[in-house]
This record gives C-alpha cells, structure tokens and sequence, in this order.
C-alpha cells in the first residue's frame, strides 16, 4: 500500500507538472499576442496619419489639376491670345498634375487596402488574446480544483492508510498489555499463590505429626493471602481503579500521585479547581487514562523531577501535565506509530472520543506540557474502557 501511494504521488505530481507547463505556454502564447497587437495598433495609428496626408495632398491636387485643365481649355479656346509657349506650359503643367493625382490615388488605394489588412488583423489578434486569456482562466480554475482534488485523494487514502495502520497498532498494543497483565499475574500472585500451596502441603505434613504448629502456619498463611490480595488489587487498579467509579476522578487521581510519590523518584503535585463539579463517567476515565499515559511517559522517558498535573473543572475541563524534563519533537513522535510511540496517539483518541483537544508542547531542554481541553457540553462517542 506504501510503494501504492507513492506510485499515485508520483504520477500526482507529473499531471500537476504537465498542466502547470501548458498554463505557461498559455501565458507566454497571451503574451507574444498582446506584444503583437500593440504593435499592430502602432503599425494602424502610423498608417492610418500617412492615409490622412496622402488624402489630404489628393484633394489639394484635383482642385489644382481642376484649375489646371481649366486653364488649359481656356488657352486652347483663345489660343490666338497666347503665345506657343504659354500653350505648352499650360498642357504640361495640367499633365503634370495629372499624372501626379492619378499616382496619389493609386497610392491612396494602397494604403487603404494596406490599413483594412492591418484593421482585420487587429481584430483577429485581439480575438485571440481573448480566447487565450479565457482559456489561462478556465485552465487556471481547473487546475487549481485539480490539485484539490488530486490532493485532497492523496490526503484521503495516506489517512486511510494511517488509520488502517493505528487499527493494526490499536490491537498490537492490546495484545501487548494483555501479554504485560498476564506476566503480571503469573510473575505476582499466580507464583506466591504456588508457592502458598506448596507450603500448605509442607506444613499439612508437619502439622499432621506436630500440632503446635498449626498456629504458625495459619499465620503464615493469611500473611502471605494478604499479600496477594494487596497485589491482585494493584493489578486491578492498574487496569479500572475502583475509586474513580465509587468517589470521582478527583480523588482517584489524588490518590494516583500520593501512591506514585511513595514509589518514585519524581515528585508530583496535584492541583484541582472546581472540585464539587460532577463530571460523566467517559469523560473521567478519559482523563484518568490521559494522566497516566503522561505520567508513565514522565517516568521512561523525561528523566525529570518533578511534574505537576493542574485540573480545572468549570464549564470547559482542562488538563495540564508539565514536567521539567529534557523534552522531545512531538512532530516526529506524533508522526511515528510503532507501537513504542502509540501512547500519544492513543491519547489524541482518547481526548478526540471525547470532543475535546489535545495539544502537546515541548522541545529539547524545555520539559513538556500536555494540555487537554474538553467542553462538558460536548458529548463525546460512547466507549468503553
């Protein structure tokens, strides 16, 4: 499933990649077209001032050339008035003008045709820039829905990967605290109660052949059930502290730091605001488990000395666990879940059920905090512990 999802980035970033180019294309293709069409615009503004002028010089000279043919029939009408060489200047100047005039036309012609190419040029550009900025904008939007999407299935199957993963590591963990309460079981009272029978059979032998004895052994006997009665109900407080159901989580989790504080190095403190507040019973064992996941954390790994875990019971619940130990990345921990590392992503489950928060600060040096927010009004997933 791993080499899956890496096969679909792959291939996620390559289609990413390929429109990502043609949206360049698009816009250097825009570019170039708008370069071009000012340049045409230039090109037009020039030609249609030179239009203008030839326009301009055509009608000056067919009034001219009118004047001079003019002049001309009035010569030749009266030619006995006018000498040969008048004659002849006259005829030059209207075939003069007329040759000119014929040549302005022409050229007047031309440039219009010329200024009518660069006019359906014009508009031909500017419909093309406009089909390639739409199409830039169209691309745009489907590109970015695109890697939305791509993104968001990407995301999608790497959390089904990761929740198909903690399901793994949910019961891997199960199976390692049912191995840890049975070594329990058979290393505590499974071996005294063994042993408690051995001894009974010894002492039936001698209290058989000397009954001075009985006394001895029965107390004996009830020193060492004592004892095993003191360790299975450590075992069972361990797993569901009966106090929690019968007083409340504030005074389980009292008690939690007094016995932890007979048998530890590191000094922990209580501190509870609030504590008349009733609380439901799902919330309480979530905060219970979360107090002593942290604190066992507290224990194999900070190396700390002492921790304080502060609750305040009012219309939000909060939890605070600090320590001042040497701290650690929770990115990187939060991001591995071996089964050594789950205990913190086994809380954020915890706390999630719940509706509630959990954040966790901490880095090298500084200790940690372990901060739980819960709205009572919140109703979290029912479970069971």
């Amino acid at each position: 499933m791993k080499l899956e999802l890496e096969n679909l980035e792959q291939i996620t970033n390559q289609v990413i990649s390929s429109i990502e180019q043609g949206k360049n294309d698009i816009f250097e293709i825009t570019e170039k077209a708008r370069k071009e069409e000012e340049t045409v615009k230039y090109q037009l503004a020039s030609l249609s001032s030179e239009v203008s002028a030839v326009i301009n010089e055509v009608d000056s000279t067919e009034l001219k050339e009118k004047k001079a043919r003019q002049r001309l029939m009035d010569v030749s009408r009266k030619f006995e008035e006018h000498s040969q060489e008048n004659i002849q200047a006259a005829y030059e100047t209207a075939h003069n003008l007329n040759i000119k005039l014929a040549g302005l036309r022409q050229k007047e012609q031309s440039l219009i045709e010329k200024r009518s190419e660069l006019e359906r040029r014009l508009v031909s550009i500017r419909e093309m820039v406009k089909k390639a900025e739409n199409l830039a904008t169209h691309v745009s939007i489907a590109f970015d829905y695109l890697v939305n999407n791509l993104y968001s299935v990407s995301h999608q199957l790497a959390n089904f990967q990761q929740a198909k993963n903690i399901g793994y590591k949910i019961i891997q963990a199960q199976e390692i605290e049912r191995k840890r309460v049975a070594r329990e079981i058979h290393d505590g009272p499974a071996q005294s109660l063994a042993k408690l029978t051995l001894a009974a059979e010894l002492w039936e032998e001698e209290i058989s052949t000397d009954s001075s004895k009985v006394r001895e052994c029965l107390t004996d006997i009830k020193k060492e059930s004592r004892s095993i009665l003191t360790e299975i109900r450590r075992i069972i407080h361990q797993l569901r502290p009966m106090t929690i159901d019968d007083l409340g989580l504030v005074p389980t989790l009292r008690r939690f730091c007094e016995e932890f504080n007979e048998n530890n190095n590191i000094q922990l403190e209580f501190i509870c605001f609030g504590e008349g507040s009733k609380l439901d019973k799902n919330i309480e064992v979530t905060l219970y488990r979360i107090v002593q996941e942290s604190v066992q954390n507290m224990l194999k790994h900070s190396q700390a000395t002492r921790g304080v875990i502060k609750l305040q019971l009012s219309k939000k619940l909060t939890l605070n666990i600090r320590d001042n130990g040497k701290g650690f990345c929770p990115e990187e921990v939060l991001g591995d879940i071996s089964a050594e590392k789950f205990g913190l992503l086994g809380m954020k489950e915890r706390v999630n059920l719940a509706g509630g928060e959990l954040n966790i600060k901490s880095s090298l040096g500084q200790g940690t905090l372990i901060n739980v927010v819960i709205d009572k009004k919140q109703q979290g997933e029912e479970y069971h512990d």
